[in-house]
């Protein structure tokens, strides 16, 4: 029997030896390493790089696969994790010795963060080094940022041992060649289990890991800047830097899902023009039964697709986090459209909620007191000389000579189009002239649909196009361009900075006119009246005789908000508006906002991937870019509020 355990023994060295040289020779090269160890273990490492994370099972793990503790360091760019059994400890050391080897010959140093979990941990964390001495400043920013971690409604207590010794770290600190290399012992209570069943808390070590992956990196790059402390390196950049098949896999597939349907088409009514008609010449403002597209498919069967998509495979917390957002997000919109029906419960003299409007709030939330006060103030101050009328709905008091009708709009927009096809071959939209979308124009996906009824001012047409194009379609398409297929599917709640962006291109290029302003008001006015239960014949007469909006204009805005059994979209736009200025304000740049399809809540998410090279700079920027008026106009912007746009018109 001691004879067959020390063959063991030797074919499991053996195994580690081999994988050493195979994984040296990848690295001298600066390759992938990928590689299975024995016993369930792995061995990832994205490219030349000073660290190593390992992580140890317990001894009485049957594979060191298939403890999740593991996951505690399967965040980074470069880990190991293997089984604790005895007769691993030459082989391993062997492996993690090699390694340091090779990357230290790179670097000239080499930091070796050990990660245990020990249950029996009087604090969350334990942090020691076998010398102190070498990286007192390291030790200090891996203390901070685990301090910084909430366990529970606490902060979590961090132990700063004096010294730790693992067989590891006993391996490294042998050596006598002078060169820089450290180790650093992190013990972590597993307040991620169940103490109990030692059943994981999911959602608990999610969060962990994400916090974890944090800490390693800004102490692998305290540890690396030593004095010079370069403003060039960020901590980030040490993150993993491909974007692996797992992940690529579950990018596909939520992106299947979700080009299955087009939302906002779906949502959107077929016969608004003859409802309105009729709406405005019948005595009693009677509403037709709104008409929609018929569903191309069972929302339950789609959700059984999406809930199939196996995340949790996918290591790399930021994508997996941004992954999970976005699956939730289409769940939420399956629903909302499952519920899709005629609006009437909404509309009559006792209105009901909607299962629809619930899962309308749930998406996109609906107007907040400020927001509301916003609007009432843009309404108030613009209310004098807006007319409004009592009379039949009929079209804008434009003469012939100063309207565009669908053709030529859609010839203005193909021109619009070509211009940016110059400047990026991938630039490929359609422009559709359509008889069942409201009157207007919108984009869905790749195409510009454009309503044969739709008649606007002259003057409409250049920001329309810059709205419609030059944000809409231009974000799509750098998202097409993009490893990371999300940008162009749309990240979780990214409508509201799109609106945002695309508003504010018409005021860059002197389009955001009062009355445009006042629309948008009064989509956030109608949606507030809707929240709270008012009747749809109560909403029109309220903008018609209380802010001054004609009877057509009132109609659409009310009709845009009832679809469906109440739409709370259309906040959008205004609260979009308002927080990209704030964010301007705050001295931010708009450039990384134009990478897809993107909210402002992703701008750290988007930041750090392009710090680590998953993602790049946006392809192709709007064409007022090259304006120098307009940049002026986006310069002088910074500061203002929504309210002082109307100032310049």
């Amino acid at each position: 029997m001691k004879r067959d355990s020390n063959n063991d023994m030797v074919e499991i060295t053996s195994a580690y030896k081999s994988t050493a040289d195979a994984s040296c020779e990848r690295l001298a090269k600066n390759q992938r390493v990928r590689r299975n160890v024995p016993n369930g273990g792995r061995l990832r490492m994205d490219r030349q790089l000073p660290f190593l994370c390992v992580f140890r099972s317990g001894a009485d793990s049957a594979a060191a696969g298939t403890d999740l503790n593991h996951q505690l360091v399967t965040t980074e760019a470069a880990y190991l994790f293997a089984s604790g059994e005895p007769s691993h400890d030459e082989g391993l050391t062997y492996l993690v010795d090699q390694i340091r080897g090779a990357m230290q010959e790179h670097f000239g140093l080499f930091l070796l963060i050990e990660v245990t979990v020990d249950d029996t941990l009087a604090f969350d964390f334990q942090i020691s080094s076998v010398d102190e001495s070498f990286l007192p400043s390291t030790l200090d920013v891996m203390e901070k940022e685990l301090s910084a971690i909430q366990v529970g409604d606490r902060p979590a207590r961090v132990d700063r041992s004096t010294k730790c010794e693992t067989i590891l770290s006993r391996g490294l600190s042998s050596d006598s060649s002078g060169t820089t290399h450290c180790s650093i012992c992190l013990r972590v209570r597993p307040f991620y289990l169940d103490g109990d069943s030692g059943k994981v808390f999911p959602l608990v070590l999610q969060r962990l890991r994400q916090q974890l992956a944090r800490a390693y990196r800004r102490a692998v790059a305290e540890f690396t800047s030593g004095d010079e402390k370069p403003s060039d390196t960020h901590h980030q950049t040490f993150g993993p830097s491909a974007l692996v098949k797992a992940a690529r896999v579950v990018d596909k597939q939520l992106c299947d899902v979700s080009d299955s349907f087009d939302y906002l088409l779906q949502v959107t009514p077929t016969n608004a023009d003859r409802i309105r008609d009729h709406y405005c010449k019948d005595a009693d403002n009677e509403l037709l039964p709104l008409q929609y597209r018929h569903l191309p498919y069972h929302p339950n069967l789609l959700k059984r697709r999406l809930f199939s998509i196996e995340i949790e495979r996918v290591e790399d917390p930021t994508l997996a986090f941004l992954f999970w957002e976005k699956q939730d997000e289409i769940d939420r919109q399956l629903t909302s459209l499952r519920d899709l029906h005629l609006p009437e419960t909404t509309i009559g003299d006792h209105p009901q909620y909607s299962n629809f409007l619930s899962s309308s709030l749930q998406l996109y939330g609906g107007p907040e007191d400020p927001l509301v006060e916003l609007a009432t103030a843009i309404l108030e101050r613009s209310k004098k000389g807006a007319r409004a009328s009592t009379g039949l709905c009929g079209k804008e008091d434009v003469t012939a000579t100063e309207c565009v009708n669908a053709t030529q709009l859609a010839a203005a927009a193909r021109e619009e189009i070509r211009y940016y096809q110059k400047q990026m071959c991938e630039f490929s939209p359609s422009v559709e002239i359509s008889k069942t979308i409201a009157s207007g124009i919108m984009v869905s996906k790749d195409r510009l649909l454009i309503s044969d009824s739709i008649n606007i001012s002259a003057a409409r047409v250049g920001p329309l196009l810059h709205h419609e194009i030059g944000t809409h379609l231009l974000t799509y398409f750098n998202g097409r361009c993009q490893p990371f297929r999300q940008l162009s599917a749309g990240l979780a709640g990214y409508d509201e900075l799109q609106e945002g962006l695309a508003v504010l291109a018409e005021y860059l290029v002197g389009g955001l006119t009062v009355s445009r302003l006042r629309t948008l008001a009064a989509r956030v006015i109608a949606t507030d009246l809707l929240v709270s239960g008012t009747p749809f014949a109560k909403v029109v007469d309220t903008l018609n005789e209380r802010y001054g909006f004609k009877n057509r204009s009132a109609f659409n805005t009310t009709l845009r908000v009832f679809r469906g059994g109440g739409l709370t979209k259309d906040v959008i736009y205004l609260r979009g508006l308002r927080n990209l200025l704030e964010y301007l304000a705050a001295g931010h740049d708009i450039e990384p906002l134009y990478v897809g399809k993107i909210g402002l809540q992703h701008i750290p998410y988007i930041q750090e991937l392009r710090r680590r090279g998953i993602i790049t700079p946006p392809k192709l920027l709007p064409r007022f870019w090259d304006d120098p008026k307009c940049r002026e106009r986006l310069e002088a912007v910074r500061g203002k509020s929504v309210l002082n746009l109307t100032d310049t018109d």
